[in-house]
């Protein structure tokens, strides 16, 4: 592996520093950023859930939002909204609150999402073709703006009046990485002052939840004694990962209108790498992510002994985690970094855990705590670097490292360094 070899995405110094100053989330554990404790805790949001009342539905292992939206909070327009959406207006609107921003400011809006409204997609096509025998049946006229991929940043931009560039990135569980990384650049370039970035994702539906079985990739039950259990990422025995769902969202500013505003700064972004791997859509390999790892590090100036903290991407997967592993290995065998994945506690969030994760990594740095790999029993023989089990203290480095490797190729790595 050559880490070396320069990833097409510039990796120079930042231009001008970027800065978040706000965050809103939504996740199994409930609805905001501050249900998310548990996770420091080693408190798993993973329990069995019930796929569908439909026959032949069975058991799954999942990190369910099992509350609906707050009343009240809200108009019709999100309301009636597919609950991917409705996830999404809740995390942003919290962290614009959270920011004190005024929308007027904002400059950007980059949102992630490998999926859309798959909840009415899903049920569009059960009440078509279930019981059917022909396509005489009808659906919803408002199926494709609630199920669409923008469904959920164009709901922002309508409830928080942005008339603004409005994106939508689709990469798979990078997408809300690749938002948060794209606004840092358009940031530091000068394109804008403020951005409104994140993700969301709402999967465990039939359709898809069928359509990844197929594919072999979820957690499969194992026998622990007198119950069934799981096997969480960089666990010896793990055999897939568990489906996860929710929102995240982060405001960035450039650090003088943050400054210029009396804006509380929670974070500073470092670093932004995106490296592609051409060889295989679905079978990930450890040289471009370490090329990922290693292009982030060079452009936030940061030598791997100087990063306390590297949420990983570590799914649960056997092939997913074992690249990751030889990646992480060649990187931080020799360093004092902890390194943990929070999706054993989490869920896989995918479109969104990028985004999720990186508030997961920020907020371990200002707590000066490193949230523990939940769902290990025995750790994968290979791994050379430390992986707590358990919640430990970080190093006074205030520096973390949060990586998102997708299928179809997409590998990303963020740098963040806390606000003293």
């Amino acid at each position: 592996m050559h880490p070396q070899r320069q990833p097409s995405s510039v990796s120079t110094m930042l231009d001008r520093s970027v800065v978040v100053t706000g965050w809103g989330a939504v996740s199994a554990y409930g609805w905001g950023v501050q249900h998310l404790a548990p996770v420091f805790a080693g408190k798993t949001a993973v329990a069995r859930h019930r796929l569908s009342e439909l026959p032949g539905a069975t058991d799954l292992w999942a990190a369910k939002l099992t509350q609906t939206l707050p009343e009240g909070m809200f108009d019709r327009r999100v309301e009636d909204a597919d609950r991917v959406t409705q996830m999404s207006v809740f995390a942003a609107n919290q962290a614009m609150q959270i920011a004190r921003l005024d929308p007027v400011h904002v400059g950007m809006l980059g949102w992630g999402t490998g999926f859309g409204g798959a909840a009415t997609l899903d049920g569009a096509y059960q009440r078509l073709y279930l019981g059917q025998h022909d396509l005489s049946g009808r659906v919803s006229p408002l199926t494709i703006p609630k199920a669409m991929n923008h469904a959920s940043a164009a709901s922002i931009a309508a409830w928080a009046r942005l008339d603004c560039p409005v994106m939508t990135y689709s990469n798979a569980c990078a997408s809300s990485a690749v938002a948060i990384g794209e606004a840092i650049l358009a940031i530091a370039q000068g394109r804008c002052d403020v951005a409104i970035v994140g993700g969301s994702e709402a999967l465990i539906v039939p359709g898809v939840v069928k359509a990844w079985e197929s594919l072999g990739a979820l957690a499969k039950s194992v026998s622990n004694q007198s119950h069934m259990d799981w096997h969480g990422p960089f666990d010896q025995f793990r055999n897939g990962f568990v489906l996860g769902e929710g929102a995240a969202c982060l405001v960035l500013e450039s650090g003088s209108h943050a400054q210029a505003r009396g804006a509380q700064v929670l974070a500073h972004c470092l670093g932004y790498a995106q490296v592609n791997d051409p060889a295989c859509v679905t079978h990930p390999h450890a040289e471009p992510q370490l090329r990922s790892m290693y292009a982030a590090l060079q452009q936030a100036g940061i030598k791997t002994h100087q990063v306390a903290y590297v949420n990983a991407h570590a799914t649960g997967t056997l092939a997913g985690d074992a690249s990751e592993i030889d990646a992480l290995n060649a990187l931080f065998q020799t360093s004092d970094a902890l390194v943990s994945s929070t999706k054993g506690a989490t869920g896989h969030l995918m479109g969104a855990a990028g985004a999720m994760e990186a508030i997961l990594s920020i907020n371990a740095l200002r707590l000066k705590k490193c949230p523990p790999n939940t769902g290990v029993r025995r750790l994968d023989s290979r791994i050379r670097f430390k992986v707590p089990l358990k919640s430990k203290p970080l190093q006074p480095l205030g520096v973390c490292l949060s990586n998102s490797f997708a299928f179809g190729g997409t590998n990303v790595s963020l740098v963040f360094k806390s606000h003293e």
